[in-house]
Parts: C-alpha cells; structure tokens; sequence
C-alpha cells in the first residue's frame, strides 16, 4: 500500500512541475515615465514593443482602430491634479491613453477605465476626451518610447516615437494658481511673518503674476519693520509695471534700510543691477 502512495505522490508532483508556467522577461518589457511640471506629478506607464523588421504603421498596427498604444495592458496615464490636455480640461486621475492612428493623423482619447487588457474591453462610452494631432517623421526608434519635452512650470509636451514616426500633444498646469492657493494658506497660518509676504510677492515678480496683489504683500513685509529685502521686491515688482521713479524710490529706501546690516554687502549688488536696468529704460 505504501508503495502505490508513494508512486501516485510522485506522478502528481511531476504533473504539477510539467504544468507549472515559467516566467520569462516580457517581450515588449513594461516601463514608465513620469515628469513633474509646477505641483502636478504625470505618470505614462505602458510597455515596449519592439519593430523587429515588421511594417508597424498600418499592418501591425492597423489604421482606423482602437489601439493600446503599447504592448499587453493599455497604456495609462496619470496626473495628480487637475491639468489642461491639448487645451482640454481633464481632472486629476488615472486614464487608460487610447489611440486610433491614421496615416494623416491620430485620435488621442483618455478613457477612464484604467485597468485593461489591450483595447479588447474597450468602451467608447468610458471616453473623457478625444483630440486629434498630426503625426510626424521622426529618427527610428527600435521600441516604443514616451519620453516628455519643452518642460516648465507650467506645461510639458508628451512625445511618443516608435519606427520612424513621432506624435505629441501638450499638457499645462496651473502651476500660478495652486502657489497662489498655498502663498495664501502661509500668510493665514502666520500673518507676523514678513518672510511669508515677501516671498509671495517674489514668486509673483518671478512669474508674471497677481502683481498688483504681490505689491500689498510688499508693503505688508514693510510694514513689521526696518529689513530692506521687502523693498527690494517692491522695487521689482514696480519696475515690472513699469512704474520706473516708484521703483527707484523703493531702491532708495532698500539702501537707506540695509547700509547698516551686516549682510548688505553681499546683497547690494543686486540692487546695483536693479537700478541699472531701471534707469536703462527710463533715458
């Protein structure tokens, strides 16, 4: 009896080892690529076919239909805040990135299923946006890749490159109005704090933005007492509006305030430079 036992333990063991699956390294390999443009984190997560000598654009890849754009799952994308896609408003969220290419140009669709298998359970109906772009030639590129360029602040563009073709569409943030948000929760927090105005109204000098706003915050960190930076961001911020005698005013006083520091040496430079250029634009 033990011996039939231990010949059907070994037959089930060597049933179980033929049918056990060997992983190997995928064919189209997963990757990922992320950027961050001002507070908003942009993931592509997708996975890299290769050419291997195959016809690509219309054959493996067939033009009119619903692609994957990518190998195995759907390709996804994901933005931790609100964005602007190609001039689209989209929200914060992860969004399986769907393409329908053609030789002319390509659908870009965002879809808000994220977790799929290629484009088999695809829905239309699932769609949170759809926009087209022109397709362009590009140097070969063996597997597909996503990569990001023209990166600021405030936007990036997405590029996808694979044989000898490249596509790309644009995405913004709204990098200025989420500082905006945060510089008023820090001035809420600790209105005493001259350093919280100060450096609001450097950030809005630096971008280009709510100035007016930015030169209450000055007078504000003025307001707690003799410190010469705050007039210096004044007179910058007026020189940007183009208020030339106001901003030398300010200069005025922001050397009159920091002669007596022990870190205006190192700082008056600056302020050299500043009223140079103001003057340069005043003659």
């Amino acid at each position: 009896m033990k011996k039939y036992l231990v010949i059907l333990l070994a037959v089930g063991l060597f049933g179980t080892a033929i049918n056990a699956q060997i992983e190997f390294p995928r064919v189209s390999p997963n990757a990922a690529v992320s950027q961050t443009v001002g507070y908003t984190n942009i993931t592509v997560t997708y996975c890299r076919p290769s050419v291997h000598e195959r016809t690509i654009w219309g054959a493996l890849v067939p033009y009119g239909q619903v692609w994957r754009t990518g190998a195995n799952e759907a390709t996804t994308i994901q933005f931790t805040t609100d964005v602007v896609v190609s001039g689209n408003k989209v929200p914060a969220g992860r969004y399986s990135l769907f393409t329908i290419p053609t030789k002319e140009e390509w659908t870009i669709i965002l879809n808000k299923t994220d977790k799929q298998w290629g484009a088999y359970n695809y829905k239309q109906e699932d769609d949170i946006l759809r926009f087209t772009v022109k397709p362009s030639e590009a140097s070969f590129n063996e597997q597909l890749m996503f990569s990001f360029s023209n990166v600021s602040n405030s936007s990036a563009v997405l590029v996808l490159n694979w044989e000898l073709l490249q596509v790309s569409f644009a995405i913004e943030s709204d990098a200025a109005g989420q500082a905006y948000i945060k510089i008023k929760e820090s001035i809420a927090a600790k209105p005493d704090r001259w350093q919280n105005y100060t450096d609001g109204a450097s950030f809005a000098y630096d971008n280009n933005v709510f100035l007016d706003e930015a030169l209450q915050w000055a007078d504000k960190a003025i307001s707690f007492g003799p410190n010469y930076v705050p007039y210096f961001v004044k007179g910058k911020i007026l020189f940007k509006q183009n208020k030339f005698k106001d901003a030398l005013i300010a200069l005025d006083k922001c050397r009159e305030t920091g002669r007596t520091d022990k870190n205006w040496n190192s700082f008056v430079s600056q302020v050299d430079l500043l009223e140079k250029q103001i003057k340069s634009k005043m003659n």
